[in-house]
């Protein structure tokens, strides 16, 4: 194996590694959230305060991302993520009141969306020409990460309380910063330069987005971004409240993660376009959501939280994929717009959701993804059919 393969093999596997990680504490909040709704006696929408700081830090982050295009390397502001993440776990760990929540789930956020962004987008500059099967692999070690948070936490949460979990979150990513941090090193010297990106002007991004195609899909991903953060974020307090199945809960969490990796994994093999593999996903998403909030049963929700993550769990690295074949040498950009609108989504979503709880009902609530989903899948129609007709116009 030559110098640039095996660097390449180093420094994908060191943005795979830290991706699990952080898949694993994005997803620290579903598994604690009855914890800290009664820690701080939240009620109502406040139930989603948590998950909405995290957003608002993470559209920041991602903002700042494309800005420090061309000017800082996507490897450092990874390690700059990981150093933020490790001191707003300790935080999170300190802090017994709810501003101190609120700043911790703010630098929790920033630190996620550094991170999000600059792994898509090395992963993307390493592997542009098979970006949608190491994006998927990308995406399933975040799936993997999403797997093992409930199983794990759940069992510390049975012995410690989520304060001291917490800190135990930041020792972890603290480790794993130094792994990548030891990986890079490895392998700096062999890695191909990537063609560098200009520093992104305000020209660019203005084009970017008012590209008709750019903006509806960025408008699908916000509405898949509801139906996908409406089963996570929700289905342990759901089930709690609904059926008094907590331990269910966090079961369909973990079966979600499961399928989603799978997903992740394997769609990216099928020979079909990244864009339909997106419509068949909030396609189906939309009918099995459904399904399992109707059933009127915990175990068939739970079943079809599995299903759900199985026709699913690969959107977002296709919707990425399409995107980046479409718009070369932008992949910064490309990234951090898609991850905003996911992020930028699940600020209000959560408070919406725990509102339309109080006001509709659990049940209402828990539907809310399952018409995102079918809104999503509408947009797409409209992508393709504008194709299909341009298509016909060139051969007229």
């Amino acid at each position: 194996m030559d110098a640039s393969r095996r660097s390449v093999r180093l420094l994908t596997a060191g943005v795979v590694m830290l991706i699990s990680v952080y898949g694993l504490l994005s997803n620290y909040q579903s598994v604690v959230l009855n914890s800290v709704v009664e820690s701080y006696r939240l009620v109502g929408g406040a139930q989603g305060l948590m998950s909405s700081m995290i957003n608002i830090g993470a559209v920041a982050a991602f903002i700042t991302a494309p800005m420090l295009q061309g000017r800082i390397r996507k490897t450092t502001m990874l390690l700059l993520g990981a150093a933020v993440l490790v001191l707003s776990f300790f935080l999170l760990g300190a802090g017994r009141a709810v501003a101190a929540l609120i700043g911790a789930c703010l630098l929790t956020g920033i630190g996620f969306g550094w991170v999000d962004a600059n792994c898509n987008a090395v992963i993307v500059d390493l592997h542009h020409d098979k970006s949608a099967k190491f994006l998927g692999l990308l995406h399933g070690g975040f799936g993997v990460g999403g797997l093992i948070a409930p199983i794990l936490i759940s069992a510390l949460l049975a012995v410690m309380s989520w304060h001291a979990v917490s800190y135990l979150m930041g020792v972890l990513i603290a480790l794993a910063g130094l792994a990548f941090l030891l990986l890079l090193a490895a392998a700096r010297k062999g890695v191909p330069v990537a063609k560098k990106e200009q520093p992104l002007t305000f020209a660019a991004v203005k084009a970017f987005l008012f590209q008709r195609k750019n903006a509806l899909m960025l408008l699908a991903t916000i509405h898949y971004a509801v139906a996908q953060s409406g089963l996570l974020i929700w289905i342990v307090r759901y089930m709690t409240l609904r059926y008094n199945a907590e331990a269910l809960g966090s079961v369909a969490l973990s079966i979600y993660w499961v399928c989603a990796t799978l997903s992740r994994f394997f769609a990216p093999r099928l020979p079909i376009r990244p864009l339909k593999l997106f419509l068949l996903g909030v396609l189906l998403t939309c009918v099995f959501q459904a399904i399992g909030v109707l059933s009127g049963s915990a175990v068939v929700m739970c079943v079809m939280s599995g299903v759900i993550g199985l026709v699913s769990g690969h959107c977002v690295p296709m919707i990425l994929s399409e995107a980046s074949s479409d718009n070369p040498g932008f992949s910064s950009l490309i990234a951090s717009s898609f991850l905003i609108s996911i992020f930028a989504t699940n600020i209000f979503a959560p408070l919406f959701m725990g509102a339309l709880a109080s006001w509709a009902g659990l049940d209402t609530m828990m539907l809310t993804p399952a018409a995102s989903a079918a809104f999503s899948a509408l947009i797409v129609l409209i992508i393709l059919r504008q194709e299909r007709k341009k298509r016909a116009q060139a051969l007229a």
